[in-house]
């Protein structure tokens, strides 16, 4: 599974859990941190201050740790990922246990 995928098993869990999909910049910051891009980087990217971009952050965080059930922070946010094994998902559609969730993919049918 590419970065790609485990952002949008992701978003996915976070709307089963609120109702919203991550916003533009919640994304951004997730895709920084796989990265390994700055906060700076990313307020310079989206016309905002770094304060902004860090509380955005704070967040979102926030939010994960709910919706994952672990303390997910900038720092720990890719190692806990990799830990769990969404990194490593199988193309074949097993799936993969992050505390009580499971993520699965779906398979992809082209017409």
């Amino acid at each position: 599974m590419d970065n790609q995928d485990v952002l949008n098993s992701i978003d996915e869990l976070v709307f089963a859990k609120i109702g919203k999909h991550l916003d533009t910049l919640q994304v951004a910051i997730l895709k920084g941190v796989f990265n390994n891009r700055k906060y700076a980087q990313f307020a310079e990217e989206y016309h905002c201050s770094q304060g902004h971009v860090r509380d955005a952050s704070y967040e979102l965080w926030q939010l994960l740790s709910s919706v994952l059930g672990a303390d997910i922070n900038k720092s720990n946010f890719r190692a806990t990922v990799e830990r769990w094994g969404v990194a490593n998902f199988s193309s074949m559609g097993s799936p993969v246990q992050i505390g009580h969730i499971n993520f699965v993919q779906k398979s992809r049918t082209r017409i």
